[in-house]
């Protein structure tokens, strides 16, 4: 058994063990999805027109749902910068429930996508993915709080889907956790897709940072955190010596809130 699958082998007996039989019964996929990540790409010409588009017509369709309780809360979010290997625009959507994203079939039948005819005109390519958000937090809002920039991060992971999720609850948590109690992240999200197969990532680390400045911190954060985690905890660093073996990261955006 390699280090890591040891590794994680023991997590696991330890938290089953601590859990009792009523939490180990539960699982995530005993029921539907909750979330719903869609990215478009556009032409470059067009990019302006899809945003405004974008903005007087799916904007308010999600304020309205999210005002009649079937959405938990949303982010559309545009890519900063013209660039042919990532999306123009993404829009993850949180349900109230799992019956409520079956309900958006409804809104698919009279706009494909979420998407008005003058937006679905310009629109090239649109991949939707049924998901579930794994890991979430945010610190606190306060008065003055810089608008978010949002860096987002897709992974394939090359282990089985427990031992992913063990992995990111022990590596990448104490980290992101880390970085928001050092005030240069807002907050983060970590969305699986409910059917991986064949698409162009089967995990998606979502992290806002407290403005740009809050961006320009990154480096130097993270290296304070993963130096104080490393002498800290060896779980820890076993976890950061294998990582290579567990997942590979693929081409991030920087992204910024399309608001009304």
């Amino acid at each position: 058994m390699t280090p890591f699958r040891t590794l994680v082998a023991l997590a696991a007996l330890v938290l089953g063990l601590l859990a009792g039989p009523a939490a180990q019964a539960a699982d995530w996929r005993d029921q539907g999805a909750r979330s719903l990540v869609m990215t478009y790409r556009v032409a470059p010409a067009d990019r302006l027109g899809f945003r405004a588009a974008v903005r007087t017509g799916t904007l308010p369709r999600l304020a309205k749902l999210k005002a009649a309780g079937e959405l938990a809360g949303y982010h559309v979010l545009a890519n900063r910068y013209v660039d042919a290997g990532g999306w123009d625009v993404m829009m993850i959507l949180d349900f109230a429930s799992p019956a409520a994203l079956a309900h958006w079939r409804a809104v698919e039948d009279a706009a494909p996508a979420g998407l008005t005819p003058a937006a679905l005109k310009l629109v090239g390519k649109v991949e939707s993915a049924p998901s579930d958000e794994m890991f979430e937090k945010a610190a606190a809002a306060k008065a003055g709080d810089p608008r978010p920039v949002y860096l987002v991060v897709p992974y394939d992971y090359l282990v089985g889907v427990d031992d992913y999720l063990a992995y990111v609850k022990g590596y990448l948590v104490p980290q992101t956790d880390g970085w928001i109690e050092a005030g240069a992240l807002a907050s983060y999200g970590v969305y699986l897709p409910r059917y991986p197969a064949g698409r162009d990532w089967s995990a998606l680390l979502v992290l806002a940072y407290r403005g740009d400045e809050g961006l320009a911190r990154r480096d130097a954060v993270t290296k304070a955190v993963r130096g104080r985690l490393a002498a800290s905890s060896p779980e820890w660093k076993a976890f950061a010596d294998n990582k290579q073996t567990i997942r590979t990261e693929k081409q991030p955006v920087l992204a910024d809130e399309l608001l009304p």
